[in-house]
């Protein structure tokens, strides 16, 4: 029996899915009539089935490549000690902000681009889409892109006998690129934010290596976003990357 492993076109699969799922809550949306231009739809409805549909084409593939079940598939393991990571993610955010901000300057960037997500969370309102919010951004977000990123292209990428440095630049290359789905990242200011991200990228694939599973990862990521909502919410008039 062939030992059960990734392809490069399941990643491909897995994205596809989302933006099904994405292009279904907003036929759904469009077919009752709601407002899809709020953070309502956002949050209620584009994120969560965004979500499955990764998560559902991940657990299928998985199922069809032969792993016993997704969490071996992905090295998805999470311990009690793994959410003390939520700390170092939310530490390591006010680094990279500085990085971000030292970088404009630099380069003479004056203009200071904040991606799509930023300003629907920024336009939030009520309490409760605020915790509609904190679930999208700071936990289905970061279990799903781990999953992906730093589960499924991780391990497609290190294979047998491989050593991880390779897989970890790659993947962080491509979970900065994803972000180029939004158009509001086209600019110079854009590009300073997508650096950062490579080197976010970096930081968690690292720490994906070295423990070898995805719980650490998933919680520092989370730890990083729940970081940006808090400004978000608290400083509305910031920008964060």
């Amino acid at each position: 029996m062939l030992e059960a492993r990734w392809r490069w076109y399941d990643a491909l699969t897995v994205l596809g899915a989302g933006v099904l799922g994405a292009v279904v809550a907003g036929l759904l949306a469009g077919a009752l009539g709601a407002d899809t231009t709020g953070s309502d739809f956002y949050f209620w409805v584009l994120i969560p089935l965004q979500n499955l549909g990764h998560i559902g084409a991940l657990a299928l593939i998985a199922k069809g490549r032969g792993f016993p079940d997704l969490a071996e598939a992905l090295s998805f393991e999470v311990e009690p000690d793994h959410a003390r990571w939520v700390l170092a993610g939310a530490a390591i955010s006010i680094p990279l902000a500085w990085l971000a901000a030292g970088l404009r300057n630099l380069l003479g960037i004056e203009e200071e681009t904040a991606q799509a997500i930023v300003e629907a969370v920024a336009e939030t309102r009520g309490t409760t889409t605020m915790a509609a919010v904190v679930v999208g951004v700071a936990v289905l977000g970061p279990v799903v892109e781990e999953m992906i990123h730093r589960g499924l292209i991780y391990r497609m990428l290190v294979g047998k006998d491989r050593k991880p440095v390779m897989a970890v630049i790659v993947t962080s290359v491509l979970f900065s690129a994803i972000h180029l789905v939004d158009p509001s990242l086209y600019s110079a200011a854009g590009a300073v934010t997508l650096l950062v991200l490579f080197a976010f990228g970096l930081l968690l694939g690292t720490l994906r290596a070295r423990t070898g599973t995805l719980g650490p990862s998933i919680f520092a990521h989370s730890g990083f976003n729940l970081m940006t909502l808090v400004v978000l919410f608290f400083f509305p008039t910031s920008v964060a990357i």
